[in-house]
């Protein structure tokens, strides 16, 4: 269903390398109109981040060189990149995730994760709400799911989680964030909101919705 696209580029400040890229996008390998309309939302991705990092990464970068040679320190060269993961192909649907990776001279690397379900007929992104019976209050049971995973990793001591996770689960909760597996929904959540960024970022899994659990994956 999908191929790679890679691009890589190393930036220089007066011939010093100062910030290493890369992307691997995903592209469809098909070249139906459904493909070319997925495709292009991979492109443009792509090049937003691009952007990113020529307009404000790269003059962090310099500034940075130039503070460590005026303390006499040793620099290492930042580093961005783009990677995709798809998480689940199955009757008509593929599901993955794009996880943007920066790194700034040897510190804790910093991720914004991003996913989309496709369908694939349409080339059309699905919603969270459609995998659910229509219904007024349809989130009000996810989020309080969530809450509870959430606290039991708090009270079980096996994570870094603020201790009012409960109430930022659901403050930062977006129907956007998912992503399918097959063990289920998995929903996630931003760096920082939720806990250190040691943590990483946060992932829940829910079983999966009804509509979705006699689907088989495809296999490759």
């Amino acid at each position: 269903m999908w191929k790679s696209q890679h691009w890589t580029q190393t930036l220089e400040h007066e011939g010093e390398p100062v910030l290493s890229l890369s992307q691997a996008l995903p592209l469809p390998v098909e070249e139906r109109r459904p493909d070319r309309r997925m495709e292009r939302y991979y492109r443009h991705l792509g090049e937003l981040w691009k952007n990113r990092w020529a307009a404000v990464l790269y003059p962090r970068a310099c500034a940075a060189l130039q503070e460590a040679r005026a303390g006499s320190r040793p620099f290492l060269p930042w580093e961005a990149e783009l990677v995709y993961h798809v998480t689940l192909e199955c009757d008509g649907l593929s599901s993955l995730y794009v996880d943007v990776t920066e790194r700034q001279n040897g510190t804790r690397p910093l991720t914004v994760r991003t996913a989309e379900t496709w369908e694939l007929r349409s080339g059309t992104p699905k919603t969270l709400s459609e995998f659910f019976p229509p219904r007024l209050f349809w989130k009000k049971p996810i989020i309080e799911a969530l809450q509870r995973q959430a606290l039991d990793r708090l009270q079980g001591g096996e994570s870094l989680l603020f201790e009012d996770v409960e109430t930022r689960v659901a403050s930062y909760f977006s129907a956007k964030r998912f992503y399918l597996t097959e063990e289920g929904l998995s929903l996630f959540y931003p760096m920082w909101s939720l806990g250190s960024p040691a943590e990483g970022i946060p992932v829940f899994l829910l079983p999966l919705p009804t509509s979705l659990q006699k689907l088989s994956p495809e296999k490759s």
